[in-house]
């Protein structure tokens, strides 16, 4: 045999075995066909939108093709347990919500465990919620807020939806000013919106992006943000702690992965994605839409889910606030 040839099988022996039981994922290149980031909502929403922007920007950056797809449903199950159960080979992701939180405390059985099923890869968004009143209303101060309670004996607050993140936060309002509040769910934001403007309810809280064009058309009015600092895209409207109500009450959205999932490949989306969030063009995209891009490690976003379920948990508990299953 040529000695050329017989070191060339040599060569390939030692390679089968430096990669005898090694999984075909570590093997190939990371990513090397397209991948889906699975939207639990329908298309057109704030995490539709917050997706679609990512997988535009992510695309180039990974050399793949980024294909969202809306899988809506179950208050984010049906689209969250579709993912929980995907191969764990990273192309197959999840843009997680907030109600990867609020679902366990507020569900008695999912068809998923956020800490058994999924991983975290990174933290997108952080969207706080608005206290928000008719442009003609005579409140514009929280004690008057509180004398109209007294005197109508509570009012009632409008939100998208029970158990969502602007619920929870009204409740919590209630609970801090000792506001008599009575929620009134509706079906999405743009309800709850017209519902306020015309008179229906007294006040709502909500996320700024679906009431924004309200807002900008004059009638509605932002009286506080749910946040530790000012929206700059807001100034004139101060933060509920500055009005001595110390809460801080956001809806936030970042990507998981089925658990599972190799490190390598969380890695580099955390690392590709991060730099997708410190794009000047996306941050701005994201502000103009009420959205702060967040970023950071899989570690932090993990934990921020674990803060934020504790923290609802409680809420849910102090309220009574019951799903109808």
């Amino acid at each position: 045999m040529h000695p050329f040839t017989q070191a060339l099988r040599a060569l390939c022996a030692a390679a089968l075995v430096a990669t005898a039981g090694t999984p075909l994922t570590a093997i190939a290149a990371y990513p090397d066909h397209p991948i889906r980031l699975i939207v639990p909502y329908a298309a057109g929403g704030g995490a539709d939108t917050a997706a679609r922007m990512i997988a535009r920007k992510l695309a180039p950056l990974i050399g793949q093709t980024v294909v969202v797809e809306n899988k809506a449903g179950g208050a984010t199950q049906i689209g969250t347990a579709y993912v929980a159960a995907a191969a764990p080979d990273g192309y197959t992701l999840l843009m997680g919500t907030a109600n990867l939180a609020t679902n366990s405390v507020l569900y008695a059985k999912l068809p998923y465990d956020v800490q058994k099923n999924l991983v975290p890869v990174v933290w997108a968004t952080d969207v706080p919620v608005y206290l928000l009143l008719p442009a003609a209303s005579p409140i514009h101060t929280l004690d008057a807020l509180k004398l109209a309670a007294t005197q109508q004996q509570g009012l009632t607050f409008a939100t998208a939806g029970t158990g969502s993140i602007p619920h929870l936060a009204g409740e919590q309002f209630a609970h801090q000013t000792g506001i008599a509040l009575r929620h009134i769910p509706y079906k999405g934001s743009s309800e709850a919106a017209t519902a306020l403007v015309g008179g229906q309810v007294q006040l709502s809280f909500d996320n700024l992006a679906p009431v924004y064009p309200q807002v900008q058309a004059g009638r509605l009015r932002a009286v506080a943000i749910a946040a530790a600092a000012r929206n700059p895209e807001l100034p004139d409207v101060p933060t509920l702690t500055e009005l001595g109500v110390p809460l801080v009450a956001s809806s936030w959205w970042g990507v998981m992965a089925p658990a599972g999932t190799p490190q390598t490949a969380i890695a580099l989306l955390n690392r590709q994605i991060n730099a997708v969030l410190a794009d000047p063009e996306v941050r701005r995209y994201f502000a103009g839409l009420g959205m702060r891009a967040t970023g950071g490690t899989p570690e932090a976003f993990g934990r921020h889910i674990t803060d934020e379920t504790d923290k609802w948990r409680a809420v849910v508990r102090q309220a009574g606030v019951k799903i109808e299953e």
